[in-house]
């Protein structure tokens, strides 16, 4: 992603992004919880950032297919295999102190 460079001008200018902030922000973005002028920031580089626009409408898919997902829908025997997995990967580690 191409990364933007704060401007060294005075602070009240409006608020600019970079790639990785824009990414870091994601989740409050999309809950509302930003505060407005980190919002207008936000908006104003995806405007510019075909990258993070991407990375954005990626997120929200991600989410949407993590919510449709249901435990109940995983068949038992798939269930039993990834639980035989994890102990056979954890016997490899040793314990936590």
């Amino acid at each position: 992603m191409a990364q933007q460079h704060p401007s060294p001008r005075g602070k009240s200018e409006q608020v600019r992004l970079t790639c990785e902030r824009v990414t870091a922000v994601i989740r409050d973005y999309l809950a509302g919880e930003l505060a407005p002028d980190l919002a207008s920031a936000f908006e104003e580089h995806l405007r510019r950032c075909t990258d993070c626009v991407a990375f954005l409408n990626t997120y929200k898919q991600t989410v949407r297919a993590v919510q449709s997902l249901s435990y109940e829908e995983i068949p038992a025997e798939m269930q039993i295999r990834v639980r035989q997995f994890l102990r056979a990967k954890m016997k490899g580690f040793p314990p936590r102190r």
